[in-house]
């Protein structure tokens, strides 16, 4: 068995969640071959439900929390989500957000420093930022269309992107709607800010990575802050205080996307700030986009995509909330995820925003005769679970990959004091780390990566007083 990484607090709830996280990502291995695996290898699924990795799932749960609890299992998952084309490889899965994939397999380089495993990524990153500039960029506007990160479902979107035979897929709107469809790629001409702020970090991420390589870098550079500028000029909207859903189309909250805005630095401190002044929370987290569509909530309900609670939008939010320093946002999203997680006795995939139960939203369906369909919310689902562990990880424990070194600046919620965490295993190193609050331990703390030292035991504090 791999090293295994163990935590515990002096918070129950905490402890039995986490275990329930731990526990729900290694149920979801299963032997799998696709993409760039020659023979099947442990892979990743994307929940109890699924029984194949999904590239924008894939992506997550190695960035959120799989690269460091199973190297072995995040490589051959992002292997299995590439594709061989015209004598090369390139990212493969649902096109939109398929560069997503650049954030999970550079974080994966970052923790194991697998050398065997940069080539792949920088030919799969290379040849696929090329292949979507030549597709779904739109020069005019310099963003790039297609629809939202995980917004495959057409409870995403407002009327419009909906389907005259309730096709339930937002990818079929352009088959049935030949005029309006663009020309070029795949044909949706939507513009979504997640999806935008996800190829701004794939060009600021593939910049470092030519670096590494030695490789020219400056016009990746140029392109990522070029579409940083779009992005504040066609989402920002001031009589509003945030950012946009869709270009000129939608002016909803979207959790992923204003998270991403957050957590990439792409947005200024007076937007951030005035991101906070009006952001919109649910009794029981951020939703997914906020509101929901009114062809849902005057049925009774909330859209599948649209109004519902999803824990791994929660955990983006969470983590980029505290990256500004709202804690209290940080709390609110980690413990309401505990206790539906304890009181459920598994990590499901979507919530109800009022109730707080398990809900699977509403959305249109072929073969429903009524108008609309109540979904289930799928089991056990993988990147619900690794968005708790990415906050206790990255949030509570403070752990920060930066490429050469590993900067620790833990934060604890209330009501919590100690911290236990063991056999953490980032390039050659295993990490055992302890942090009390109110104690006389370092703030925070940096590890060289490149050190020659194998194995750090590190006591630190956090000074906190509520």
């Amino acid at each position: 068995m791999e090293n295994f990484t163990s935590f515990v607090c002096d918070l129950n709830i905490v402890n039995e969640s986490y275990r329930l996280a731990v526990g729900t990502v290694f149920e979801n291995i299963l032997p799998f071959k696709d993409g760039l695996l020659k023979k099947e290898k442990p892979c990743l699924m994307a929940g109890l439900d699924y029984d194949t990795p999904w590239t924008r799932d894939t992506a997550i749960n190695v960035w959120n929390a799989m690269a460091l609890l199973s190297p072995e299992v995040s490589k051959n998952t992002l292997l299995s989500v590439l594709i061989k084309e015209n004598g090369g490889i390139r990212i493969g899965g649902q096109y939109w957000d398929a560069i997503i994939w650049t954030i999970g397999a550079y974080h994966y380089y970052k923790v194991t420093l697998d050398e065997e495993f940069f080539d792949v990524m920088f030919e799969a990153i290379k040849n696929s930022l090329k292949y979507f500039e030549d597709t779904e960029f739109d020069k005019e506007k310099n963003l790039f269309r297609g629809a939202a990160v995980y917004g495959d479902g057409v409870a995403a979107y407002p009327d419009k992107y909906t389907n005259e035979n309730k096709d339930p897929r937002v990818w079929a709107w352009q088959d049935n709607h030949p005029k309006e469809r663009f020309p070029v790629g795949f044909g949706l001409p939507m513009f979504a800010l997640s999806t935008n702020c996800v190829y701004y970090e794939a060009y600021r991420i593939f910049a470092e990575i030519c670096k590494i390589a030695n490789k020219p870098y400056a016009d990746y550079e140029k392109k990522a802050d070029d579409l940083k500028k779009a992005i504040n000029v066609n989402f920002w909207n001031e009589k509003k205080g945030s950012f946009d859903y869709l270009a000129g189309e939608c002016d909803y909250q979207e959790g992923l996307g204003i998270s991403f805005l957050l957590l990439f630095d792409i947005a200024d401190n007076i937007k951030k700030n005035k991101i906070f002044e009006n952001i919109n929370i649910t009794p029981n987290g951020i939703a997914c986009v906020y509101p929901s569509f009114k062809r849902y909530l005057n049925y009774g309900g909330f859209g599948r995509h649209s109004g519902t609670v999803w824990p791994h939008v929660q955990g983006f939010f969470a983590l980029a909330a505290l990256s500004e320093g709202k804690t209290q946002y940080f709390e609110n999203e980690f413990f309401w995820l505990t206790e539906k997680a304890v009181r459920d006795m598994q990590f499901s995939e979507i919530y109800h925003p009022l109730t707080g139960e398990i809900y699977g939203g509403l959305q249109e369906e072929t073969s429903c005769y009524k108008q609309f369909l109540l979904w289930s919310s799928a089991r056990c689902q993988t990147w619900s679970a690794t968005a708790y562990l990415a906050m206790i990880y990255y949030g509570i424990c403070g752990l920060n990959f930066t490429g050469n070194k590993l900067v620790i600046k833990p934060f604890l919620p209330h009501k919590m004091n100690k911290v236990v965490l063991k056999n953490l295993k980032f390039g050659n190193k295993i990490l055992n780390l302890e942090i009390f609050r109110n104690k006389d331990y370092p703030f925070e703390s940096e590890i060289n990566i490149n050190s020659s030292k194998e194995t750090i035991n590190l006591k630190l504090s956090v000074k906190q007083d509520f």
